[in-house]
């Protein structure tokens, strides 16, 4: 594991967290919880005014699979840390969405769109394609999500990350299938394309709505009639820093949080009229805590499955069993 690969984003300090050693009630449901209540979607009591709240330039849904594990979902991050831009749903539940039209599914498929594209397209008056069946088109190189069965290889470990997901997701560009911020200059991504500029009243979409399930799940859920024909959209290829072990996946698959972070930074970029000064970041607030103590934990993250599966990848060699 990289010693720090957030240095570069301006996320507030999670050092009180470490101070937390008992769990505390829910404010709402008042059961135990650990630093936040990942059914009620709120900070413990005593720390409600030390977790950021971020504020997102567009409105998130997710879509839960029911027999994902409430307390290992990334998914709760975001409703915790933005509560007034995200919503999670557990399927069959579904909201109604009057117009479709300001809203896409975060899915790949033939058809489906990357973020540059649906900016071209709104910017030469172009109508948008759907997805609409793509769900059974899919090659082994589209996005997918994914679930690991277990985080680590220890129950200590296990314990410490009740918060975090087991799920990932594959963000492959391409066809085939209000936080404390810092005064660090926040960098642009890597190979980031050209910023396309278009109006605030000319944003392709308002809303994204993301499914967190296995892969074989997630093709039954967006398959519903509530789903399946919505506009689908895919992200931009990023390395994961996620430290669950995915069998056989590469390195691009992404934790739940982060592909909202990054769809919200790709979404500011091209269709926000201000330049980007971290105010997303604090997204990954709980993530990058749940990193630093998971190194640490594991002398530097070396001997975890994770990380020898992707160096094992990266030469081309065997995957690691």
């Amino acid at each position: 594991m990289e010693e720090n690969p957030f240095k570069n984003l301006k996320i507030s300090s999670s050092e009180f967290l470490n101070s937390l050693e008992n769990r505390t009630e829910c404010p709402k449901c008042l059961k135990s919880r650990k630093f936040y209540c990942y059914n009620c979607f709120v900070p413990v009591k005593g720390t409600e005014d030390l977790i950021p709240k971020v504020h997102l330039p567009l409105k998130i849904d997710i879509i839960k699979h029911p027999n994902e594990c409430d307390g290992k979902s990334t998914s709760a991050h975001a409703a915790v840390l933005a509560p007034d831009d995200v919503r999670v749903f557990t399927y069959p539940c579904i909201p109604d969405y009057p117009d479709r039209n300001k809203v896409v599914l975060v899915f790949p498929g033939k058809n489906s769109l990357t973020m540059e594209e649906m900016a071209k397209r709104i910017n030469k008056n172009d109508s948008y394609n759907d997805c609409a069946g793509d769900s059974q088109h899919d090659s082994p190189n589209t996005d997918m999500k994914r679930h690991d069965s277990k985080l680590g290889e220890s129950d200590d470990e296990e314990e410490e990350s009740k918060s975090v997901s087991d799920e990932t997701t594959v963000t492959m560009e391409g066809k085939s299938d209000k936080g404390l911020p810092s005064k660090r200059k926040a960098e642009d991504h890597p190979g980031r394309q050209k910023k396309i500029r278009s109006s605030k009243q000319t944003v392709p979409f308002e809303r994204a709505v993301f499914v967190d399930s296995t892969w074989q799940q997630t093709k039954g859920i967006v398959a519903d009639d509530r789903l399946k024909d919505m506009t689908c959209i895919q992200l931009e290829s990023r390395e994961t820093k996620f430290w669950r072990h995915q069998k056989d996946n590469p390195a691009t698959y992404l934790s739940t949080i982060e592909a909202v972070y990054y769809l919200v930074r790709d979404y500011h970029d091209l269709f926000v009229n201000d330049s980007y000064n971290g105010e997303y970041d604090n997204l990954l607030f709980f993530f990058t805590f749940m990193y630093q103590k998971i190194r640490k934990m594991y002398d530097g993250g070396k001997d975890l499955k994770a990380y020898k599966q992707r160096m094992i990848n990266s030469s081309g060699s065997e995957t690691v069993k």
